[in-house]
């Protein structure tokens, strides 16, 4: 503002003035034109020179008022400039934190990429056995669950992994804000610096011409720029941090409820090769029992085979005995001791053989039973020793991958996890 000075001191001053010898050379140079044009320019020149005379008592006043207004705004541009280069310092460090989760996040969705392509092999394998052992398989159904969660994790991490990418984009892009705003903040400290630093008795001819037309925006515009930037970075770091923690928090859980899976699957697959196992022993021992009973059954066989063939010689030496006794000759074939002996002997030995014959015949029965049976045990022994070596591949090919050791339990307070349209999806393992 300019000060004011008191009426009487203007006037000495312009009557001091107008006592300048300004308007003699003016007046000369207007020799030629007519007095009515020469009394004009007079009367406005010596107007100028009072208007003239009244500014110029004021510059002292109007330098000092100037230099206090630099040095104001000196100060408001180095407070917000600290301000800036605070909020720069806060999102560098919120860039770094997020893009460590993101690596994170990363390697735990390559984590789960290998383990569902693991899955699917074991899936595989396991699909491998009869149906009737599929429809009743407890295996299968918790190697389903392992995969299917595994897969929804994998698409929940990409989800994820794209919100990081565009909160990462927006920081770094907030960051290039602040970072042009705090050179041209720091470019006009020093243009003030040099403005308050100038000597006032500068000549004029020495300042730098105007090169280009400033285009200037009002104070309120400026101050409106500078507390959007900052409350931008600050809505965009606790957004950020906010996500960050969710997300680190998700991982946790994520890695709890596939570990608890794993083990699930784990245990089937035990609890299943040693029912099988001992599935495995009892057929074992049941076709070995199996194999003995036929041992016996072949020795009867054998043993009554040869005592129908000792029957049968024999029968044939008492039949051929006796049609030599027949041969005597008249009163002499009569029915004596020896003819009634040896057709008791016959009579005896045709009824053990036929007494014979059908125990062989059961004995023969009982022998292709048993062999059947062996049939069927031997395959049931053999299917259960494939079911048995697939599970036993499968669980080798299951454990070969097993989780990172940092693995972090949480079991409670459970955040439910938005997607990028706003939606709540909470995963069911996680309940």
């Amino acid at each position: 503002m300019w000060q004011r000075r008191t009426l009487k001191e203007d006037e000495r001053r312009s009557e001091v003035r107008l006592t300048l010898p300004a308007l003699s050379n003016s007046s000369s140079l207007l020799s030629s034109r007519s007095q009515l044009q020469m009394n004009k320019v007079l009367k406005l020149d010596e107007e100028r020179i009072c208007t003239l005379g009244d500014d110029i008592s004021r510059i002292p006043s109007a330098t000092r008022s100037t230099t206090r207004h630099l040095s104001s705004r000196h100060n408001e541009v180095s407070q917000w400039q600290a301000q800036i280069s605070e909020s720069i310092g806060r999102v560098d460090r919120e860039i770094t934190a997020v893009e460590q989760v993101k690596d994170t996040a990363e390697c735990c969705l390559q984590e789960k990429q290998l383990y569902s392509q693991l899955m699917g092999d074991c899936v595989a394998i396991n699909n491998g056995l009869n149906t009737e052992v599929l429809l009743q398989d407890c295996v299968r159904i918790e190697l389903r669950k392992e995969e299917q969660l595994t897969n929804e994790i994998r698409e929940l991490l990409q989800k994820q992994i794209c919100i990081l990418l565009h909160k990462l984009s927006s920081l770094k892009e907030i960051r290039t804000q602040l970072l042009a705003d705090f050179r041209d903040k720091s470019e006009a400290i020093k243009l003030t610096t040099k403005c308050i630093a100038h000597e006032r008795n500068t000549p004029s001819s020495r300042l730098p011409a105007g090169q280009y037309k400033p285009n200037h925006v009002s104070y309120d515009k400026w101050l409106s720029h500078c507390k959007d930037l900052k409350v931008t970075s600050e809505s965009l770091i606790k957004e950020s941090s906010s996500f960050r923690g969710n997300l680190r928090f998700t991982l946790a859980n994520l890695k709890n409820a596939q570990e608890r899976q794993r083990r699930n699957t784990d245990d089937a697959l035990r609890k299943k090769i040693n029912s099988m196992s001992r599935v495995q022993d009892t057929m074992i021992w049941e076709r070995q029992r199996v194999k003995d009973e036929i041992s016996d059954l072949t020795k009867d066989i054998q043993k009554m085979t040869g005592q129908i063939r000792n029957c049968d010689s024999k029968l044939h030496q008492a039949t051929h005995r006796l049609d030599i006794l027949n041969q005597r000759p008249r009163r002499e074939l009569c029915m004596d001791r020896p003819y009634i002996s040896l057709t008791l002997e016959k009579h005896d030995l045709a009824k053990m053989v036929a007494g014979l014959h059908p125990v062989l015949k059961r004995a023969q029965q009982d022998m292709e039973l048993t062999r059947r049976r062996l049939m069927i045990v031997e395959d049931k022994l053999a299917k259960n020793a494939r079911a048995l070596d697939v599970q036993q591949k499968c669980m080798n090919l299951h454990q070969s991958f097993l989780p990172a050791l940092d693995t972090t339990v949480v079991l409670a307070n459970k955040p439910r996890l938005c997607t990028a349209t706003g939606r709540c999806t909470p995963i069911a393992y996680l309940q």
